[in-house]
């Protein structure tokens, strides 16, 4: 049987003395590491001579004699414990990558621990920035995205320096990747408030900060759980009107009962398959179609019953209960995508390009929509099915049901109710008199009786 290969080597004592040694002349001592027949040394500062040196001391590891000058005892056990750390962590680096290379050796001896971190040791704004850059060269940003994400960085960078917010660097204005914390982003974010930054400035200035925690968290940098409160991090912005906002179009409840009894007719499978999606919209409480879109298996909670994404326009974290209607629809569509629910997406796409996004989003809006208006026509309505309708027409009919304006505005996860009084602001007169009616206060007193005279006593 031939000897038992190491799996990492264990350091030892070396004496470096020359072929012709000289009588009482001092030595000097190192710290040395053979690895893959290369040896890696590290001076220890200490010269002792020949016969103060006892090579095979220390089980195999080399010591001081006691017959030396110096303090022996002290010295030993200084370079038995430097030796012993360097070993640890040797161990460590092996257990975790289940290998180990000179040069990590190499790092260990000249003090350089980042090996043995998550993230090797890798500066965060030069992580982000690479990322930004790599991104670009692929073509999945265009110039100007990628020329703005490095300035954010760059604010980001200054941040960092002027309040000593890092973990590294002679003035703490570094910090290494798996160092981002919640807390220190929460302060940045605070810190461009105080400059009289808008909401939407300060969430374009986090969205390259974020998209490298993401990127980070896919290669185990950081965990999901913090990552997972990073995403949250982007502030509530003022929803803007769009068209489809403006122009209120719905279905009443009958209309939305025949569109539902047309569904078996149906013989064209994509067709059959964009109305399932309009349906699930409509039951996930006026869902957009862009976050139908993105919705990620890893976004539903089948045992807690809900649903919680962050939305791509307001960058918002909304949730939704997970009603029967919508469960139904998600088994029928599972084993399609392993990321993505509705297939729309293939299961490497980026999702925190938010430029590739709204490309394929209007992609899709326009062939869904012209699915859905052949349902229509079919149907012989006088208005145009398109899927944003599933959205004004879950609003309106939970406004119709009494549903408080707050609730609805949560759900369909406006910025504030007062977007959403601006939006359903025809509807909400009929609602506030059913409300009203349903209180049916009524103290008053009989304005039509005489008046009685109070009797002096």
């Amino acid at each position: 049987m031939g000897r038992i290969s190491r799996l990492y080597p264990k350091g030892r004592l070396r004496l470096r003395i020359p072929k012709m040694v000289q009588s009482g002349k001092k030595y000097p001592l190192y710290i040395e590491y053979n690895w893959h027949a290369d040896s890696i040394r590290k001076s220890t500062g200490i010269s002792v001579s020949v016969k103060e040196w006892n090579e095979k001391g220390y089980c195999g590891i080399g010591e001081i004699r006691a017959t030396t000058d110096i303090d022996y005892k002290y010295y030993n056990h200084a370079l038995h414990k430097r030796i012993e750390d360097i070993d640890v962590k040797i161990h460590k680096y092996y257990e975790m990558h289940q290998h180990i290379t000179c040069d990590v050796i190499r790092s260990f001896l000249e003090d350089n621990d980042n090996a043995l971190r998550p993230d090797e040791g890798k500066d965060f704004i030069e992580f982000a920035k690479e990322l930004m850059e790599k991104r670009y060269e692929k073509g999945k940003i265009g110039f100007s995205t990628c020329k703005n994400g490095i300035s954010y960085l760059n604010q980001f960078e200054e941040y960092l320096l002027l309040e000593h917010k890092g973990t590294h660097g002679e003035h703490k204005e570094f910090i290494y990747v798996s160092d981002i914390s919640e807390d220190l982003l929460l302060d940045f974010r605070k810190y461009r408030l105080l400059a009289k930054k808008k909401a939407t400035t300060v969430n374009k200035t986090l969205c390259p900060i974020l998209q490298a925690c993401e990127y980070a968290c896919q290669l185990g940098y950081i965990s999901h759980q913090l990552n997972a409160s990073l995403q949250d991090l982007y502030m509530k912005e003022e929803d803007r009107l769009d068209e489809e906002e403006r122009n209120i179009k719905y279905l009443t409840e009958e209309r939305l009962a025949e569109l539902v009894s047309v569904y078996n007719t149906i013989e064209q499978p994509r067709r059959k398959e964009f109305l399932e999606m309009w349906l699930f919209a409509f039951h996930a409480c006026g869902m957009r179609m862009v976050d139908v879109m993105t919705l990620r298996w890893k976004d539903i909670d089948f045992n807690k019953n809900f649903i919680s994404k962050i939305q791509v326009k307001t960058r918002n974290r909304n949730t939704i209960p997970l009603s029967e209607p919508l469960i139904r629809i998600l088994e029928k569509w599972k084993g399609r995508n392993k990321v993505f629910v509705f297939d729309l997406l293939p299961e490497n796409f980026d999702i925190n390009d938010h430029e590739a996004i709204y490309r394929r989003r209007n992609s899709w809006n326009n062939t869904i929509n012209t699915s859905l208006r052949c349902i229509s026509h079919d149907l012989k309505w006088n208005q145009d099915l398109t899927f944003h309708v599933s959205r004004h027409t879950w609003a309106v009919l939970a406004l119709a049901h009494g549903a408080e304006i707050s609730e609805i505005s949560r759900l369909l996860g406006h910025a504030s109710t007062g977007v959403t009084e601006r939006v359903y602001a025809e509807f909400l007169p009929d609602n506030l008199a059913t409300v009203v009616s349903k209180l049916a206060f009524c103290f008053i007193p009989d304005m039509n009786a005489k008046q009685k005279k109070v009797v002096s006593r």
